[in-house]
């Protein structure tokens, strides 16, 4: 209740009377917090608080459902308007960006277009993603990977030292889907048959505004997001999770580099600073730097060019 409401169900306590136009009166009627006395004209009665309770949710609940019951209407809707313009010869034009202000809304068109692509899905995925959200999305690639769409996926290189992430591309790619990481910052992007594109929404001064999506069926759109896709998908490192591997921050004899300093020469070569990486990984600048230096000594480079030119041709680049 507000502090009007309050105040008005104060008086009501002390058995004043009241107008009915009191300010806050009809709301407090409405909802059942005060009943109208039927013996004497302006004097109101407090409804039991264990009965008010029930009562309250109840009202919540059933005004709930209806909303939840009016948003599953929303497409069938939206269908009945588009085929009513097509009738009368103003076909629907998807030309104009819609931006989902909700998690719920980015998640329901993200699923609907994802389970129904027949050709290729690809995704950018410039941050770090929860064992939920994770496990949310694994379907949304599985399923359509197996019904033969090609889907592709980057993620930043510092994701390759992330155990719940390693799991999740095994799994993918053992259903056929592709993955690659990008030592380099790109923004999020979700592209469908290229026909549906999801990409970040940001305000007039250019911040992003979180847990939202512009949402896009311009043709003009997706092909150019499909572009921009491949630019980095070419510049990108396979991530090939059955690949064998030491255990991070020891070197075999196997391979040459760890994990952690195959992650950190990804961003190396990809041109971010030691500071950039630190963050990324989580360590500090120095530890970044003395992981550099010890694989310098170990491979006999006395330089940093040196060490990036042998990792661009090193068939280790491939491992996760």
């Amino acid at each position: 209740m507000c502090d009007i409401e309050v105040e008005t169900y104060r008086r009501a306590l002390r058995g004043e009377l009241l107008e009915e136009d009191e300010p806050g009166l009809r709301n407090l009627l409405a909802r059942g917090v005060l009943v109208a006395n039927p013996f004497h004209h302006g004097i109101y009665v407090p409804t039991p608080p264990h009965y008010l309770e029930t009562q309250l949710h109840a009202s919540v609940l059933r005004t709930l459902s209806a909303a939840v019951e009016e948003f599953a209407q929303i497409p069938a809707f939206v269908r009945e308007l588009e085929a009513e313009q097509q009738r009368h010869g103003q076909p629907f034009s998807p030309a104009a960006s819609v931006h989902l202000r909700s998690v719920d809304a980015v998640n329901a068109e993200t699923i609907r277009t994802t389970m129904g692509a027949s050709r290729e899905i690809l995704t950018a995925q410039p941050g770090f993603r929860s064992t939920k959200v994770l496990k949310g999305a694994l379907n949304r690639h599985m399923e359509p990977a197996r019904r033969g769409v090609t889907v592709r996926t980057i993620y930043r290189a510092s994701e390759r030292s992330n155990a719940n992430q390693s799991q999740w591309v095994a799994e993918v790619t053992a259903a056929g889907a592709e993955v690659r990481t990008l030592g380099e910052s790109f923004p999020r992007l979700i592209l469908v048959d290229r026909a549906h594109a999801f990409f970040e929404a940001f305000d007039e001064d250019g911040v992003l505004i979180p847990k939202t999506a512009w949402y896009s069926q311009d043709r003009a759109v997706c092909e150019v997001l499909a572009l921009y896709f491949y630019t980095g998908w070419e510049r990108a490192d396979p991530w090939l999770p059955d690949a064998k591997d030491e255990p991070a921050g020891s070197t075999g004899a196997e391979h040459k580099t760890t994990k952690l300093q195959r992650t950190i020469l990804r961003s190396v070569v990809a041109g971010r600073g030691y500071d950039q990486i630190g963050k990324d990984l989580g360590v500090s600048e120095r530890t970044v730097s003395v992981h550099l230096s010890n694989l310098r000594t170990a491979l006999g480079f006395k330089t940093l060019p040196q060490l990036a030119h042998w990792w661009a041709t090193s068939p280790e680049r491939l491992l996760s």
